[in-house]
């Protein structure tokens, strides 16, 4: 068997031995041919044996890879995505400790979107994942992806992991987490509490008290507030609620109530709208604030009850209103 024939075979034995995690196999081609690893740079694969490894969350093959060859931990696939990247997506935690173990400065790698692992960590909510990642390489938090300009914290928010936003929030000192709660991204230029009020997500947010400390003066690249943000936005019952949670944390003070407005959309163009065609969207407002001001709490336990009680009353309203 030819030399090139030989090496063919060795390194799909390789590949194959990753996909499964036979270290058995990976220790004897090594002793068969101890330049191997060395060699995968030289193939047609699009990957290396650590990037699937990595993926499929083969932890004693990993090790045993990067035990050889440490410096595979920084190789790139064709989508510039190193196997940390993969591991933190997929959530193997011990894969992502061995691979941050050997090389910190792969969590600063970003692919050909932009994004580091730790991006990809928080849209998949691998709350384990993004604790380690942090903890490594804390300034991490601060870099954007090439799409959207979205941080880490923004992420969460888009996809809806708020577990881990707080987790994220827990490990920083103050300074810090009031400094990254509003950075705002290039896409819409908001603040993740911005982003919380258009995905009517607020509820959980405001739970986490770094949050509440800096949402009454949190504005957008446009200028907005949260609050001028909800009022910029269409009126259901959720963004009443928001409102109403807005209230009672202090974020807005109890006599500030919406006012009929624009919509976000139209935000780059001031338009004046025709009063005769704003006439039900005016009435369900002032149904809106008769509402706030009957509830405007006294006894806030009270309060809450009966608001609990009349939020029925108040969609039939505004869904009668509607027709």
């Amino acid at each position: 068997m030819s030399t090139s024939y030989q090496h063919s075979d060795d390194m799909s034995g390789l590949y194959e031995a990753s996909s499964i995690g036979c270290v058995d196999t990976l220790n004897q081609l090594l002793h068969q041919n101890p330049q191997i690893l060395h060699k995968i740079s030289l193939t047609s694969f699009t990957e290396t044996p650590l990037h699937i490894s990595s993926l499929l969350g083969h932890l004693d093959f990993t090790k045993a890879l990067l035990s050889h060859k440490p410096q595979l931990a920084l190789e790139l696939n064709s989508s510039r995505s190193t196997p940390l990247h993969l591991a933190s997506a997929e959530g193997h935690i011990q894969i992502v400790k061995e691979l941050v173990g050997v090389n910190e400065e792969a969590c600063l790698v970003g692919d050909e979107e932009g994004r580091i692992p730790l991006h990809y960590a928080a849209m998949r909510g691998r709350m384990e994942v993004v604790r380690e990642l942090v903890r490594a390489k804390p300034e991490s938090l601060s870099l954007r992806d090439n799409i959207n300009g979205n941080t880490t914290l923004h992420f969460c928010v888009i996809y809806n992991h708020l577990e881990t936003l707080k987790a994220i929030v827990e490990l920083l000192e103050p300074e810090r987490s009031g400094e990254l709660l509003n950075y705002t991204n290039s896409d819409g230029k908001n603040t993740i509490l911005h982003l919380a009020v258009m995905f009517k997500q607020v509820e959980y947010l405001l739970t986490i008290p770094e949050i509440r400390s800096e949402a009454r003066s949190m504005k957008n690249e446009r200028g907005y507030t949260v609050h001028e943000m909800l009022e910029r936005s269409p009126k259901d019952m959720k963004s009443l609620r928001i409102q109403l949670m807005f209230i009672n944390y202090n974020i807005i003070d109890q006599s500030q109530t919406p006012e009929p407005t624009r919509d976000v959309a139209d935000d780059d163009e001031e338009v004046e709208r025709p009063r005769e065609n704003n006439e039900s969207n005016c009435c369900v407002i002032r149904i809106y604030k008769s509402i706030v001001n009957w509830f405007r709490p006294k006894d806030m336990d009270k309060w809450f009850k009966e608001m609990k009680s009349n939020l029925s009353v108040v969609a039939i309203l505004i869904s009668t209103l509607s027709f």
